[in-house]
């Protein structure tokens, strides 16, 4: 069967970036598919997308440049053809006769002019012959193999998601996973305020996991559950009474008046105080004014330390 190498830019992963259909395609996936994701579990499904829109886009220039020779085809004199076999080189059949091959049966043979004056002869009319099978796009370059592309790019990938999907209004981030705005289950604040009221006595003092605040609010419906969980994980986040205390890969939520004083400010050692400076030649400008991780304590050393 023939082939045509379909290869991407070197760089096409490298540097990638979302346009606006790649964000109407995410946003569409998440919809229809009811479930909020993260960046890691939608990289690949924009990667396929991606793929498959540049092996269409090939596939429609390549039927564009013109009629396509196949052996078994019968050509007029005149008519232009491309030769999938000469790297896509144009041509017209300037002349034809027929062809004589008793081992071949009955067949044809045009001639045909290619820019710059060249001709050569092909055989036309051959029912029989390996280069009639339809041409394929070759998907052996790495760059088109998805898993590949998410070895090598994903996390790179992953960040590009992040900013890019932050930066669209239809969609939010809660707890490391995105969803449609429009899709969210109603939280009211009737709920809330009972939520308040779980984690301030039902907890005793203990942060609770969302499942758990959702079966005390006995909010049910005919909606997928991981909804009413990325719903109620979005209105907990957009409600200051209440902070999200999990540790990574887990959502805990507590109420922030029933924490520690020192653990809602940030402590004075670990504050960064920005040092204007002259980044072409690296010399600060000015001295610090407050102790800095990034400052170096320079000292003479004492007597004793002579010796």
């Amino acid at each position: 069967m023939a082939s045509v190498p379909f290869t991407l830019p070197p760089d096409y992963w490298r540097t990638f970036f979302l346009d606006k259909k790649d964000l109407e395609f995410l946003s569409t996936y998440l919809f229809e598919n009811e479930t909020p994701l993260t960046e890691k579990e939608l990289v690949p499904v924009l990667i396929d997308e991606r793929i498959r829109n540049e092996r269409e886009a090939l596939a429609k220039q390549q039927r564009s440049i013109g009629k396509v020779y196949l052996p078994e085809g019968h050509y007029k004199v005149g008519e232009s053809l491309v030769f999938p076999a000469l790297d896509w080189k144009k041509g017209k059949v300037a002349s034809l006769r027929p062809g004589v091959n008793p081992a071949m049966g009955e067949f044809e043979v045009i001639e045909v002019e290619f820019e710059g004056g060249s001709s050569r002869l092909f055989a036309a009319g051959l029912a029989d012959h390996k280069l009639n099978q339809p041409v394929e796009i070759s998907i052996d370059d790495q760059l088109l193999n998805p898993e590949n592309v998410i070895k090598a790019h994903g996390p790179d990938l992953e960040q590009k998601l992040d900013k890019a999907l932050s930066a669209d209004g239809d969609l939010v981030k809660v707890a490391a996973r995105w969803f449609p705005r429009a899709l969210l289950v109603d939280i009211n604040v009737g709920q809330l305020n009972l939520a308040e009221a779980v984690l301030d006595e039902a907890a005793a003092g203990k942060p609770l996991t969302t499942t758990a605040l959702i079966e005390q609010l006995e909010i049910s419906g005919k909606v997928n559950p991981k909804l009413i969980e990325f719903s109620m994980n979005h209105a907990l986040q957009e409600d200051g009474r209440f902070d999200e205390v999990g540790p990574a890969g887990e959502v805990l939520w507590f109420l922030k008046r029933l924490e520690p004083q020192d653990v809602q400010q940030i402590p004075v050692p670990l504050r960064y105080i920005e040092i204007p400076y002259d980044r072409s030649i690296g010399i600060l400008k000015s001295r610090m004014t407050a102790p800095s991780s990034h400052a170096k304590c320079w000292f003479s050393k004492p007597n004793w330390m002579m010796n």
